[in-house]
């Protein structure tokens, strides 16, 4: 594994799509942060990232994976005596480090750099930590993903094409899911007095599906990474305190805790089923 992991790496310094990574993840923090008021707490801009990184990963992980296939690489490290299980967990490896590092890359740029322009930080640090760890799970789940199609297709061509629509039917789905798993069960009217809101109605929603079906929503929800990574970019803990206290009721920003407490497990879930799958299915592979 160890020699798997260091022959991964070596190659990284000569793959264009790694440098193309990190220079477009550069690119997407400059951009967000020119094109952005500067009013608002760096909280708000600090994890956005996620929820576009999954199509980058897809490129990357089709094409760096993918070449192993078209230039034997894969057939070679069988010949010298490496098994199925070591190539396909190495390479999965190799890709998660690489995404997370872009994920940091970005954070870095937006902390050191937005933190001079941004009002600062006004998350606790244990609200920080949990979703760090949330973006990182998300980023595994991607690359099992996309190394899962990159390891049992050859055609480097057909693997990019697979893993980017397989992306989109998870961002489409995302919004899709999101309307009946956020769907409220009551309407809710309040009164503002010195910034201070207070709810003076509550109807039930006309359009609440029921709560089997907004339960259903939600779980599937927060077993799409995309779902998550929607959850993390407009989390109630990303918004000022102020505009917490003024828009939130203290019910709805606990269900928000709760939700971000509650990914880790949908996460390890879908990551375990899939590397399940994936090494089964590598396994049984025949290569050309």
């Amino acid at each position: 594994m160890i020699k798997l992991l260091r022959a991964g790496f070596f190659r990284l310094k000569k793959e264009i799509m790694f440098w193309l990574f990190i220079v477009v993840t550069i690119f997407v923090a400059g951009i967000r942060i020119l094109t952005t008021t500067h009013n608002e707490p760096l909280d708000k801009f600090l994890y956005d990232y996620i929820v576009y990184i999954g199509l980058l990963i897809a490129i990357f992980v089709s094409v760096f994976v993918g070449k192993e296939h078209s230039e034997g690489i894969i057939r070679n490290k069988i010949i010298v005596g490496h098994n199925r299980t070591s190539i396909y967990i190495s390479n999965l490896i190799i890709s998660i480090v690489v995404s997370v590092f872009c994920e940091f890359i970005y954070i870095a740029i937006m902390f050191f750099i937005g933190s001079k322009i941004y009002e600062p930080l006004q998350m606790q640090i244990s609200q920080l930590s949990i979703i760090i760890l949330n973006a990182v799970l998300i980023i595994i789940t991607y690359c099992s993903i996309f190394n899962l199609i990159s390891m049992l297709c050859s055609e480097i061509t057909i693997s990019v094409v697979m893993s980017v629509v397989i992306f989109v039917i998870m961002f489409v789905s995302e919004m899709l899911i999101g309307e009946t798993a956020n769907q409220p069960k009551y309407i809710t009217s309040s009164n503002w007095d010195n910034g201070v809101r207070t709810i003076v109605n509550q109807e039930p929603n006309p359009n609440y599906p029921g709560d089997d079906i907004v339960n259903f929503a939600k779980t599937i929800y927060l077993l799409l990474p995309q779902g998550q990574a929607n959850l993390i970019k407009n989390s109630k803990l990303t918004d000022s305190n102020e505009i917490r206290e003024q828009l939130y009721t203290k019910e709805e920003i606990e269900e928000n805790i709760k939700q971000l407490h509650q990914m880790p497990i949908y996460s390890l879930i879908v990551i375990s089923v899939i590397n399940m799958s994936g090494l089964y299915l590598f396994s049984k592979k025949e290569l050309k």
